[in-house]
């Protein structure tokens, strides 16, 4: 099975990470990753690493928008889990969305993939065959798949200079690095091998966008090992994120569930 991770830019002027990965029941392996720019390169390059065989697809981008504003009820759900881990997500909605280019890029693709044979769906058994596609969000699964107290400060944001970025990315790199030896095993190779102290500016940023990419694969693959540890915030209709979870956020969405029962009555 191969596991493609998408790091979706929200315009075609900026590139795009994809990464792939090779798995089995067993462990699995990076192939490539690269940087692509326009919606045909990230489905000519789909295409060519998969040859029409059974493959999942995790996109980090806002797949299914139904509000014209505000948030999605993922967004909020991710909030209300992971606001504590400084992991909350930026709000999606269609205004927002459309200002690059008039049309939502994540529902773009997802058409693009359909086409293609692939299928729109998070809801996976394990160790399935067959050829789907869904949205993630790296920061909570990095939390769980890390166990984090606070997402890693490696993004570009005011008053974060590059030497707490480079700290941050070697932390990523290191933690990277860590899943070799994991339940979920990812054999990483080259990539880990940047000195990230050598990149600034564009370079920086397009290294983050394959090391995301990666990490989106990575998702795939773990969803594919071990879909009982992962959980669908959201839904078809109004929008949703698959994650990891870890036991405690669980009893925390089982708790969120009973208390919205008994303000029913």
């Amino acid at each position: 099975m191969l596991f493609i991770g998408i790091d979706l830019a929200w315009s075609t002027k900026n590139g795009s990470g994809i990464a792939v990965i090779e798995g089995n029941k067993i462990k699995s392996k990076l192939l490539s990753a690269d940087l692509t720019f326009s919606d045909k390169d990230i489905i000519e390059y789909v295409k060519e690493k998969t040859k029409n065989g059974n493959s999942f697809i995790a996109i980090d981008a806002p797949l299914i928008v139904p509000n014209e504003s505000g948030r999605r009820k993922a967004e909020e759900i991710v909030g209300s889990l992971f606001r504590k881990y400084n992991a909350g997500a930026h709000p999606s909605n269609r205004k927002r969305l459309s200002q690059w280019s008039g049309k939502i890029r994540g529902e773009e693709i997802s058409k693009l993939l359909e086409k293609e044979g692939f299928k729109q769906d998070p809801y996976i058994k394990r160790f399935e065959e067959s050829r789907k596609f869904f949205e993630v969000y790296p920061h909570p699964s990095m939390v769980v798949l890390f166990k984090l107290n606070k997402i890693i400060p490696y993004k570009a944001k005011p008053k974060r200079d590059y030497e707490s970025r480079w700290s941050a990315f070697e932390k990523y790199q290191s933690l990277m690095k860590g899943l070799k030896k994991s339940n979920t095993p990812l054999e990483l190779g080259d990539i880990l091998k940047t000195n990230v102290r050598k990149l600034k500016a564009q370079k920086l940023k397009d290294y983050e966008d394959r090391l995301d990419a990666v990490f989106c694969a990575y998702i795939a693959y773990y969803n594919w090992a071990n879909p009982e540890k992962c959980e669908v915030l959201g839904s078809m209709n109004e929008g949703y994120i698959l994650t990891p979870i870890s036991e405690s956020i669980r009893e925390q969405i089982k708790n969120q569930k009973a208390q919205k029962i008994l303000e029913k009555f």
